[in-house]
């Protein structure tokens, strides 16, 4: 019994429920050993190039006047403006502390701080942007045909919408 006893005990001890509180500082020397926020802001000026690919279509017409043209490109740089400031770094920092404080425990930081601090863990972020690039363009490539096969639907789809009655 008092063996069953210590191994509760040492069981209690391990748990997390003891871990040392996860620290801000941590979380925020991981995030910047990993680059987030050069990754973050590249997240961001991408999403300009995402608006202005499949937004602008769809919003100019096919014999669009240079008033029309200018009012789409005026409301365009106001809506990557939102997305740039609700989106920014500093708005969004608190939110990712969360998400990390949530994620991991203070060990698990520190080991990911060391492995991000060693020339493994350093090549791995200096080679990160180009992995992003890469696969950012095949899924640029792949949207092109889905948004094509989109486009197909509803066009099929609008003929065959029931008249109003």
């Amino acid at each position: 019994m008092r063996r069953l006893f210590f191994i509760f005990l040492l069981a209690m001890l391990a748990s997390p429920v003891f871990a040392a509180p996860v620290q801000d500082a941590s979380i925020e020397k991981l995030l910047s050993l990993t680059d987030a926020k050069k990754l973050h802001d590249s997240v961001i000026a991408d999403s300009d190039e995402i608006v202005d690919s499949t937004l602008k279509p769809m919003l100019m017409r096919e014999k669009t006047t240079p008033e029309q043209t200018a009012f789409v490109d005026s409301f365009l740089t106001k809506y990557k403006k939102i997305i740039r400031d609700e989106l920014s770094w500093e708005k969004m920092m608190p939110s990712y502390i969360r998400i990390y404080r949530e994620t991991f425990t203070e060990k698990e930081l520190n080991d990911l701080i060391a492995f991000y601090e060693s020339p493994t863990g350093k090549m791995f972020v200096k080679k990160t942007p180009v992995i992003l690039e890469k696969t950012s363009s095949v899924m640029q490539q792949k949207m092109v045909s889905i948004l094509s096969r989109m486009n197909a639907m509803l066009e099929e789809s609008m003929k065959q919408m029931p008249a109003k009655h």
